[in-house]
């Protein structure tokens, strides 16, 4: 549960800089796109799990989520129930979180103080 409230939580909070504080529409569309993406291939991934075919690899996944896909993944995990009882994977995965929010609170440091 935690997880979908930051996902979420986090795509509200970007649409609201885009349409109140100037937030470039590319971030906005890159981080929905690529959350619809990730979403997808978890989903994709989970299928082929069950159906016994190959897989998509968990790099793959990482990457994805590590370039702004992270709330479609932790949206995916929630809903899907895929990737959830993995450790290193999770654990790698909300590394990924923290250095791209990082890189991304960063980023609007610097346009709110203009450096």
């Amino acid at each position: 549960m935690f997880s979908k409230i930051i996902a979420i939580l986090f795509l509200l909070v970007i649409t609201f800089l885009f349409f109140n504080k100037g937030l470039h529409r590319l971030i906005l569309f890159g981080y929905f796109t690529l959350s619809l993406l990730t979403f997808v291939l978890y989903w994709v991934d989970k299928i082929n799990a069950i159906k016994g075919r190959r897989r998509i690899s968990e790099r793959t996944l990482q990457m994805f989520s590590l370039f702004g896909g992270w709330p479609g993944a932790l949206l995916a995990q929630q809903l899907l129930r895929h990737k959830t009882q993995k450790r290193p994977f999770v654990f790698v995965l909300w590394l990924g979180i923290l250095i791209n929010t990082g890189i991304f609170a960063y980023f609007l440091y610097c346009v709110v103080f203009g450096l």
